[in-house]
């Protein structure tokens, strides 16, 4: 992707060699999103490998570039193993970008699209995100769109928490207007749907949906249209995990039908209370570990 420029109009996307501030060579292009471009890049001070967020200009209103430092108060919070740790940020000619950890490996929805994933890695990543989710919470601050595309599997086997572009928290001013819908529809909580108050569960129900595709291959609810999707996970109950995967064990399903309940007050109140749950199931999966493969880093 080619930089352009004209007059003061910012710079829609970046070309290896060229340097932001006068301090991060871009190297390589890794990926584009829905308002952002992510490169590769070397921090000159220092010699440190980086990720480059960069905000794409044909995205850079006012609302968006608030968005976006939004998502930069709401990441420099957070300092947990299992989150993507934010370094700084800045502008250069017009541009905002975002500097962090240089990741390697890939989201869990690519992965998700090349192989299922064992028994084991899907109860190792589960607990990753939760003890993300439990770290995020204690700070007050609500993710707010938990999905397989932001959660990434480095080649360790190590799952990061990212993007907090649509996060809440009681530290940073909402750019969320009252009753506003805001999220991914596959992962949706029924309080998302409706617009009214959302708490720690709204992310245990998103991680609840995860653990559905982790465990069955599929989500639990599946439309064309954004808007009967939706209205699925506040009206219609998922089938039952094990009638997709005979072979999944019956606490695996339980724990997965109660993050999926449509009260909040159904699901697990908080990230600690599932972290528990969790830990009781290694038993259930440490045997597949035990046949030439080394075990799971238990957290």
């Amino acid at each position: 992707m080619q930089s352009t420029e004209e007059g003061s109009q910012a710079v829609y996307g970046l070309i290896p060699g060229q340097v932001l501030a006068g301090r991060y060579r871009v190297e390589r292009w890794l990926d584009t999103g829905g308002s952002a471009a992510v490169y590769a890049g070397t921090d000159l001070e220092g010699g440190r490998q980086v990720a480059l967020k960069l905000l794409m200009g044909h995205q850079s209103s006012p609302q968006a570039v608030a968005r976006f430092h939004q998502e930069i108060e709401h990441a420099r919070i957070l300092d947990h193993l299992n989150i993507l740790r934010v370094l700084g940020t800045g502008t250069d000619g017009g541009r905002h970008f975002l500097v962090s950890e240089l990741l390697h490996g890939m989201d869990l929805g690519c992965l998700l699209q090349r192989q299922p994933p064992s028994l084991a890695e899907s109860l190792r990543w589960l607990t990753h995100a939760t003890c993300a989710l439990e770290h995020a919470h204690e700070r007050g601050v609500l993710h707010r769109d938990m999905k397989p595309g932001n959660l990434f599997i480095t080649r360790t086997g190590m799952l990061k928490l990212m993007d907090f572009g649509l996060a809440k928290s009681r530290h940073v001013p909402s750019m969320t207007a009252h009753g506003a819908v805001f999220g991914t529809p596959e992962y949706m909580a029924p309080e998302q749907v409706m617009g009214t108050p959302i708490t720690p569960a709204t992310d245990l129900y998103s991680l609840g949906v995860i653990a559905y595709e982790l465990l069955t291959g599929q989500r639990p609810f599946r439309h064309l249209e954004p808007m009967p999707l939706m209205f699925m996970h506040v009206h219609q109950a998922p089938v039952p995990p094990r009638t997709l995967n005979p072979q999944l064990p019956e606490p695996f399903e339980r724990i997965v039908l109660k993050l999926l309940a449509k009260p909040p007050g159904c699901r697990y109140q908080n990230a600690p209370a599932l972290h528990v749950a969790l830990r009781e199931l290694w038993p259930l999966v440490l045997p597949e570990h035990s046949q030439g493969q080394a075990s799971p880093e238990l957290p």
